[in-house]
């Protein structure tokens, strides 16, 4: 099994922090929950054709993309592995006055039975175990698990050679990281990266590509089980 390492986990919890994100984050946050979210929220009805269910987001942060659906009547489970994120998601429901069950938790060893959700996803989260030398398809594995038969699987990730990516390099190369971008290190993927890693979790059929919606800053991997 693997396992999440310390120093993952206590730099999500910063980052969820209010009063240690940096300034970058601040903008991230802003930009996801009023224009980014309803872009994937759009993006997974239009791949599903789902228009209610079981919906499963591990490594859901802020929780503004759950909420987007639980506003549409989904039956909405969330879950992080950092107790600031889900703090801020719990916040943000109430305020909605919507239900969902959180859940701290790690994705490689997810504390829920097999085939439970019509719909699993996340989105800016498997980019990142790379960098933390862990194996991203075992986390693929796990949500494939908990999947129902005919349930569809979706991943968004940032896109190698997106905006994003040219975005970030140049806050590298004048060492503006630390001050200004929510994560130490950020990392982008291929298309055949994330098939790769789809595929190595027993996913078939994959389809790759980017995001017209998002202003190729994202793009989706996807398939039913």
């Amino acid at each position: 099994m693997t396992k999440i390492k310390p120093n993952l986990e206590t730099k999500w919890d910063i980052l969820y922090d209010p009063s240690k994100k940096p300034l970058f984050s601040k903008l991230e946050e802003f930009v996801i929950n009023n224009y980014f979210s309803n872009a994937f929220v759009k993006s997974i009805l239009s791949i599903t054709k789902i228009e209610k269910g079981r919906i499963f987001e591990p490594g859901s942060g802020g929780g503004m993309t759950c909420a987007n659906f639980a506003q549409l009547g989904f039956d909405i489970t969330s879950m992080d592995l950092s107790n600031n994120a889900l703090r801020k998601g719990i916040s943000l429901f109430k305020s909605l006055s919507l239900n969902a069950k959180f859940l701290l938790g790690d994705l490689f060893n997810l504390p829920i039975k097999d085939e439970q959700f019509d719909i699993v996803f996340n989105q800016g989260v498997m980019e990142h175990f790379r960098l933390a030398n862990m194996d991203a398809s075992k986390g693929v594995k796990e949500m494939l698990r908990v999947l129902k038969k005919e349930g569809m699987l979706i991943i968004f990730v940032p896109a190698y050679f997106s905006p994003l990516f040219f975005i970030y390099h140049f806050f590298k190369f004048f060492k503006l990281i630390d001050k200004y971008w929510p994560y130490t290190e950020q990392d982008f993927l291929h298309k055949y990266e994330l098939k790769k890693m789809m595929v190595d979790a027993g996913c078939q059929n994959v389809t790759v590509k980017r995001m017209w919606s998002s202003f190729f800053f994202s793009m989706v991997g996807f398939c039913k089980k």
